[in-house]
């Protein structure tokens, strides 16, 4: 057996023996010298041989069980110290390897306190040997160096901002359970590898806060906020007090937990919130933070819930006194949120809530409020606001967050509640006060509310009036052709939405068997449409397949009768296969 390693960066040495001799002879010198030292191994290769195993596979069976039974005798109490610098010393070096990793890698997580410094160093500036080392290990490197932490942790906050699942329960504005909602985004996988990686360690967490501020600051989404809130309340749940006693924002956090768990916010609990706020100065960190846990969306849309619900309970005449009072404090919480990245960037003070909305938008919406339900007796001549209530509705839709999330919330309580005039008279002002396209920081919140909105409405629309938005003028004209046939150029995820409601027609008996001809004709007109106006952006692919799953559901029912064919959807489906 050759006293030579042929490991690491033997690749020169390898090309030399291949090319100053013949390379089949060059191989079986190879194996012949640096194959496995065995007794009878000789023999037992032709027996494998015939079996269909290579070398290679005979060779990584053996490192497979060496590595075992190394790592197993060094988790063992007998291994100490003394024997870890000398097998530390003599492995280091093929770290690199993965074959070779494992024994390094069980000798730093169990002698982690006993590692210099230089040995964090070179594991910290191999990308691919950092991944793989042992938690204990990447905490020492990242509370040494916040700012390699905060690059190691950014692929995390954009894989949660993006994640599909968390986005469908950030765009519902109407769930069917909190705690569903509560139970699915604080165990979600990505969720519990932030709470992994922080471990109980109140330097982590502090590092891994100030990380989403500083994140928040470039790109203000809600989902920051979201993600803010949840690991506060996963560790209150754990009783993790080292961690939540640290974080201020703790008792805002709970009370508002609270509050949507149990969907009730009254004077006791507003009096807790209250609290939360006492020697807390407007323009200071701590305020900033607060705005923050409040422009998470479970929580701003729990609050602008509850502000419709006493705007109704107003317009009775044995109204408690109390709601008005209720009504602004809500308000001025909201528009806390709206100002979430003016105080978190600059500590400077925010904007009072805006008089106008106390002054004109309550009662303005007070007057719809007292009129829904008005029957709409001809489809040709849709009944419209009074002028100067739709000016002051608009005007504050225009500029202000608070008046906009209380809108959709009042709007989609119309849905569910078959307001068809209600949703004459007001969907329009959505379209109206759509966001310009800037993306500052109250433009992010404006778009995401509108497309919340407009997913849930989607949503909301297949639950209870789907065959009403195709068979039912009203509906139709108001809410598809008046709405939703402009929402596709807004968003996407909108445009994609809405094609597969059309699918769902196609998928239930119950309403497929009840079209007619005109109505195949107007699916069809709108399938024209959103090809041809709706944007599509990077999701070309995602929408060929919800127009071809359209094209050929509608074909394979009632022997082909229904089967679709807008011009526009198949000369749209037929750009984009050779994308697909």
């Amino acid at each position: 057996m050759s006293s030579h390693i042929l490991i690491g960066p033997a690749d020169e040495k390898i090309k030399t023996m291949l090319s100053q001799s013949d390379p089949i002879e060059a191989i079986r010198s190879i194996q012949q010298d640096y194959g496995l030292d065995l007794a009878g191994m000789e023999a037992s290769y032709p027996l494998l041989d015939l079996c269909g195993y290579s070398r290679l596979d005979i060779h990584m069976a053996v490192l497979n069980q060496l590595n075992h039974a190394v790592i197993t005798k060094i988790n063992s109490p007998s291994f100490q110290l003394e024997n870890f610098y000398d097998i530390f010393e003599r492995t280091f070096p093929y770290i690199h390897i993965p074959q070779m990793q494992p024994i390094p890698m069980a000798l730093l997580e169990k002698f982690e306190r006993h590692v210099d410094d230089d040995i964090l160093e070179k594991l910290k500036d191999d990308v691919a040997v950092f991944e793989n080392c042992p938690l204990n290990i990447k905490k020492r490197i990242w509370k040494k160096d916040e700012t390699f932490f905060q690059k190691q942790m950014l692929s995390l906050l954009n894989d949660y901002h993006h994640d599909e699942g968390l986005q469908a329960l950030a765009m519902n504005l109407k769930p069917d359970s909190y705690q569903e909602v509560i139970e699915q985004r604080r165990t979600h996988p990505i969720m519990l590898r932030v709470m992994e990686i922080i471990g109980g360690d109140p330097t982590l967490y502090v590092m891994f806060m100030e990380m989403i501020r500083l994140v928040f600051i470039a790109t203000p989404y809600p989902s920051l906020c979201s993600l803010r809130v949840d690991i506060l309340m996963n560790f209150h749940d754990r009783d993790i007090s080292e961690i939540y006693e640290l974080d201020k924002c703790h008792r805002l956090i709970w009370s508002l937990d609270t509050c949507v768990r149990n969907q009730n916010m009254d004077e006791a609990i507003i009096s807790k919130i209250k609290e939360c706020f006492d020697d807390v100065k407007n323009g200071t960190p701590l305020y900033g933070d607060f705005a923050m846990v409040l422009m998470d969306p479970m929580i701003s849309n729990f609050l602008s819930s509850c502000i419709v619900r006493w705007l109704r309970n107003s317009v009775d005449d044995d109204a408690p006194d109390n709601l008005e009072e209720l009504i602004n404090y809500n308000a001025k919480l909201i528009n806390l949120a709206q100002h979430a990245q003016t105080a978190v960037t600059h500590n400077t003070k925010i904007a009072k809530l805006d008089k106008d909305l106390k002054s004109r938008y309550w009662t303005s919406l007070c007057k719809v409020i007292v009129t829904e339900n008005t029957p709409i007796t001809n489809a040709n001549s849709l009944p419209s606001l009074d002028p100067a209530l739709a000016r002051t509705i608009q005007d504050l839709l225009e500029k202000n967050e608070v008046a906009r999330k209380v809108f959709v919330q009042y709007l989609l309580d119309r849905v569910y509640e078959n307001d068809i005039g209600t949703l004459s008279r007001c969907l329009h002002l959505i379209v109206a006060t759509r966001p310009d396209g800037a993306q500052d920081g109250l433009a992010i919140l404006h778009t995401h509310t509108y497309k919340a909105f407009t997913l849930t409405l989607i949503n909301a629309l297949s639950r209870k009036h789907l065959l009403d938005c195709v068979t039912d003028r009203k509906w139709s004209q108001i809410v598809i052709e008046g709405f939703l046939l402009k929402a596709v150029e807004w968003e996407v995820s909108i445009h994609e939405r809405f094609i597969l409601l059309l699918v769902e027609i196609f998928c239930d008996p119950k309403y497929y068997m009840a079209l007619a001809a005109e109505h195949i004709a107007t699916i069809e007109e709108w399938s024209n449409i959103c090809a041809s106006r709706g944007i599509h952006n990077e999701k070309v692919k995602s929408l060929h397949n919800v127009y071809s799953t359209l094209l050929i559901r509608s074909g394979q029912i009632l022997e082909g009768r229904l089967q679709l064919r807008p011009q526009a959807v198949i000369d749209f489906c037929r750009s984009t296969e050779d994308e697909n």
